[in-house]
């Protein structure tokens, strides 16, 4: 499922919002790893698991269910236990993110005393209380209307970073698969009121343009690649000790983009 290819890229990309949808401090993100696993000898693979970059943690181990599927906690327990035993993993807990809880299974009751337990974590999207939490309006963002996403996301863009506003798109180019880019961005007048040329889906829409002669793309273009350019320094600038701050000044961009990066 597409969904699940967004959930991912949001967990990677933004990794402090899966810690705040969990409770805990959206900085613990630093502490982590984030990777798909693909368990030896069989066909299972875990869509999402942050390892703790010490041995005082949980293991995490993250799937998004967008779609009813009774089979589900069986192969999810599954594929954590053959993880368990393969990496010999002892602190851990399972995290589900769904829609709403219409799409979770129903017949639970062989997994019951886990699913109670603290092991197991349920997020469901539509309950999620109102944030202004980035990160968190991401993921609501994925089950808004089309009624509303246009709002919603126009809301949020005017805030976002340039990670950020790509993950924007995204979401929104899935919502509406049968419209052109240029249609989703006269719809959401994204070019006008907000500015998002630097993003790689206008971008990609600019390249298109270029190659009917518009030069205003490859001006375009070049501007992109130097942010993109300077933005790839910044974990080896913060190996070296510089702070975020220190990172923004030296690099002439907003602080708020160096933050973005994620740490490797």
């Amino acid at each position: 499922m597409h969904t699940d290819k967004l959930i991912y890229l949001l967990l990677q990309l933004v990794p402090q919002g899966f810690f705040t949808l969990i409770g805990r401090d959206p900085n613990d993100a630093l502490r982590y790893d984030f990777k798909s696993v693909e368990l030896k000898e069989t066909a299972f693979r875990i869509d999402g698991v942050f390892t703790p970059k010490n041995n005082d943690d949980e293991v995490y181990f993250v799937e998004a269910q967008f779609q009813a599927d009774e089979a589900f906690y069986t192969r999810f327990f599954a594929e954590i236990f053959l993880y368990l035993k393969q990496y010999r993993v002892t602190q851990w807990r399972a995290v589900v993110i769904y829609p709403s809880r219409s799409v979770e299974p129903k017949q639970v009751k062989a997994y019951g005393e886990l699913l109670e337990s603290k092991r197991v974590v349920r997020v469901y999207l539509d309950e999620l209380p109102e944030s202004e939490e980035m990160a968190v309006e991401l993921f609501k963002l994925l089950i808004a209307s089309e009624e509303v996403i246009g709002a919603q996301a126009r809301k949020i863009a005017k805030k976002a970073s340039v990670v950020e506003l790509d993950l924007i798109e995204q979401i929104l180019s899935y919502k509406f698969r049968t419209l052109t880019r240029e249609e989703i961005q006269k719809m959401l007048k994204i070019q006008e009121e907000l500015g998002l040329k630097d993003t790689a889906f206008y971008k990609e829409a600019f390249e298109e343009g270029k190659q009917e002669g518009k030069q205003e793309g490859e001006a375009q273009g070049i501007v992109k690649g130097e942010r993109a350019g300077k933005l790839s320094t910044v974990p080896l600038l913060r190996e070296l000790g510089l702070s975020d701050e220190q990172i923004a000044e030296k690099l002439g961009l907003p602080l708020r983009d160096v933050q973005s990066v994620p740490t490797q």
